[in-house]
């Protein structure tokens, strides 16, 4: 028979064994993060251990540089060993130890001179000329890093392609003399030509998808006048931006005096804000939402970039994020840019006096944050500056 002790006793039992179990049906709570409303991004890295080989000699000139990775990066251009028998290499390959003259290439694939070279994580494009009968025709070569294969190609188009720029997705577009473009839309798809509306000759290129691509063009007279032109393609249509010859009903507004040398774009994908950046003897940041030509215009000597105080006007400008910019000056000035001011970057190994000329061409960075910066050091005489974060 069951006291009423012994029943308070399972009763406890049972409501212990039952607590102890647990509801079935009940899960966590799910926290959803609150919509971010800007891009941020970490200030880009300024402490460097610093590498500098020496890499082409008289007579060379460098084209350019891609790297698939920290130990694995290609060298392109027209690059003298320095050195009987005064052998001229199309490239050069970063093996993690040493540049080597082996590159897996053939004359026959590689037979344009190198003018620039862009690429993604397996594949890359090297864009240049080559010649036939004193005639200078476009050319370029591709390479697949899983194959380690070549393929080239010999336009008819008279002229030099002289930048070429990628989404990293297989879209590839390159341009050169007179208005001349080459684009490429998946890695076994065809090159396709077309004309942009302009007589202008296009000299860097670069974008933020293959429906928005920012290039900057030239016009050389014979007068000696010379004179610059900005564009935007936008889904396939060239919109000229700004030109130093032609001011009238441009919706950014440069003159001859600014001379601007390269565009530089970022875009925030959150607030779908662009940042373009127009380097020159004044150097720009124009600031716009969307695809709207309306900008807000701020002069980056305002913010502290003192290339024009010190007599320097910039040559080339890299945005790697927002926070991370780079800009090249004349003279071996290197500044940075980290979101909250600019620092002159004095890099081992270069010209540090401020009287010296050397033409520095484009960095790249890796997924790990090194840089490599191919640079002149002297005349026709080349090195390549490696960053470590």
């Amino acid at each position: 028979m069951k006291t009423p002790i012994n029943c308070f006793i399972l009763t406890i039992l049972f409501l212990s064994s039952f607590l102890h179990l647990g509801c079935p049906d009940d899960k966590p709570p799910i926290v959803v993060p609150p919509t971010p409303k800007n891009c941020e991004f970490p200030a880009g890295e300024r402490n460097f251990t610093w590498r500098l080989d020496t890499v082409a000699w008289f007579p060379s000139f460098l084209g350019g540089i891609h790297a698939f990775s920290d130990s694995d990066a290609y060298l392109m251009g027209y690059i003298g060993e320095g050195k009987s028998p005064w052998r001229i290499f199309a490239g050069k390959h970063w093996d993690g130890y040493s540049w080597s003259t082996n590159i897996n290439g053939t004359d026959t694939e590689i037979a344009h001179t190198p003018n620039d070279v862009s690429g993604d994580d397996h594949f890359m494009v090297s864009v240049g000329y080559w010649g036939i009968d004193n005639i200078t025709l476009a050319g370029l070569a591709e390479f697949d890093n899983r194959t380690k294969k070549w393929k080239g190609y010999q336009f008819q188009t008279q002229g030099e392609l002289r930048s070429v720029w990628t989404d990293g997705k297989g879209y590839f577009i390159a341009a050169g003399d007179n208005g001349m473009v080459y684009t490429k839309y998946g890695y076994t798809a065809e090159w396709v030509y077309q004309k942009a509306p302009t007589e202008f000759s296009f000299y860097s290129i670069s974008g933020i998808s293959k429906n928005e691509i920012y290039a900057s063009a030239y016009q050389s007279l014979a007068t000696g006048e010379f004179f610059q032109q900005g564009w935007k393609y936008d889904q396939g249509i060239w919109k000229k931006l700004f030109d130093t010859k032609d001011t009238v009903g441009n919706p950014i507004h440069l003159s001859m005096s600014d001379f601007p040398n390269e565009i530089g774009v970022w875009r925030c994908s959150i607030t779908d804000s662009l940042k373009l950046y127009i380097i020159g003897d004044q150097s720009y940041l124009f600031e716009s939402k969307g695809q709207q030509l309306d900008f807000q215009k701020t002069n980056l000597s305002d913010a502290g970039l003192p290339l024009k105080q010190h007599g320097r006007t910039g040559q080339h400008v890299f945005v790697f994020t927002a926070n991370d910019v780079w800009i090249t000056g004349t003279r071996y000035n290197f500044y940075h840019w980290n979101g909250s001011n600019f620092q002159k970057m004095v890099i081992p190994g270069l010209p540090n006096d401020d009287t010296k000329f050397g033409y520095q061409l484009r960095f790249i960075k890796t997924g790990s944050g090194k840089i490599f910066i191919p640079s002149e050091i002297s005349s026709q005489v080349y090195v390549v500056v490696q960053g470590v974060p």
